[in-house]
């Protein structure tokens, strides 16, 4: 695995050709402050970043809208809807959905038997979501936002406290960081196998620019 940083990440998102990546760094004076890298796969280089571009690929094209009505831009989890619809969800359980440009258009609780969902992932006409505390992973109708399929349960030992997921080619890439395992679903089949283990929590899996990344405990890598 290649390194691409070992600071104190809080947030990954993928773009076209890397990653971007948000880490928290000290000051000579003791206080912290947040700092915005961008990582380029092709050119196997960073490169200066801003905010803005890190909320563009966060939020999509109203991410300015957007970012001034959260509390939190960073500790929150989003997706653009196929409609355009952009949903965002905070760690405390609360859904936000705000229509393309950028109006918040519905505000409130969103959970699975109680359990807070996480991680959205847009895949066709539906999102996905882990449960971490459920054991599950759930696609959602992106129309309706009505449950279409769970997958595990709280006594299931498919996932183990899932936290995020991400799909690609047809198949689900779902982490369990509490054992440190990336689990696969193949769609539409839905059977779970698994990838890859490591001695480590693992936080977050990505696809990009014919490369995968991995955000894990000790830091962020290339495979």
């Amino acid at each position: 695995m290649n390194l691409i940083s070992d600071g104190k990440i809080l947030d990954t998102v993928p773009f076209s050709s890397g990653v971007l990546f948000v880490e928290m760094v000290s000051l000579e004076s003791g206080e912290a402050r947040l700092a915005y890298r961008c990582f380029d796969i092709v050119q196997n280089s960073f490169l200066p970043v801003t905010m803005g571009v890190y909320l563009l690929n966060k939020f999509g094209p109203a991410y300015e809208a957007i970012s001034d009505q959260l509390n939190n831009c960073v500790l929150c989890d989003a997706a653009v809807l196929p409609d355009m619809r952009v949903i965002v969800l905070t760690p405390d359980g609360n859904c936000a959905i705000f229509t393309k440009e950028g109006e918040l258009a519905w505000n409130g609780q969103f959970s699975y038997h109680d359990n807070y969902v996480r991680s959205p992932f847009t895949n066709g006409d539906y999102f996905w979501c882990t449960v971490p505390d459920e054991n599950s992973i759930v696609q959602y109708d992106a129309g309706s936002l009505k449950t279409h399929i769970r997958i595990g349960n709280v006594d299931s030992s498919a996932f183990v406290s899932p936290v995020t997921l991400s799909v690609y080619d047809n198949l689900v890439y779902v982490c369990n960081s509490s054992i440190g395992k990336i689990k696969t679903v193949s769609l539409p089949m839905y059977e779970v196998g698994e990838y890859k283990s490591f001695e480590e929590p693992i936080y977050k899996y990505m696809k990009v620019a014919n490369a995968e990344v991995v955000w894990l405990k000790s830091g962020l890598y290339i495979l």
